[in-house]
């Protein structure tokens, strides 16, 4: 019977821990005006393009919801170059794909 009990306070103790965790990460995801849907096999979609016989390398970055002017500007900021808006991606010249990965596990996606 002890046993139980001891097992039972740890098992809440971590579940508080967790759960703390999980509502700053909440708190964070709803301040961010921007929101990036993962793809079906649960990876960021950001892809390299090869154009030009594989001479011409382009970052594309798909399923951008909610403010995009902002996350256009940071992205602007991260790779210093210009961001290409077309319907459903955004097109940027070189391979910054690390840097964009990065920045978007940085900020919890």
């Amino acid at each position: 019977m002890n046993i139980l009990i001891k097992y039972m306070y740890t098992v809440k103790a971590h579940f508080s821990i967790y759960n703390e965790y999980l509502n700053a990460y909440r708190k964070k995801i709803n301040r961010i005006p921007f929101y990036i849907r993962r793809t079906a096999s649960d990876n960021l979609p950001v892809f390299l393009k090869y154009k030009n016989n594989k001479n011409l390398v382009v970052t594309v970055i798909r399923k951008i919801k909610g403010n995009k002017e902002i996350l256009k500007r940071e992205i602007e900021s991260i790779c210093n170059t210009n961001v290409i808006e077309k319907t459903d991606c955004w097109l940027i010249k070189g391979n910054h794909k690390k840097k964009i990965k990065d920045y978007f596990k940085y900020i919890g996606y």
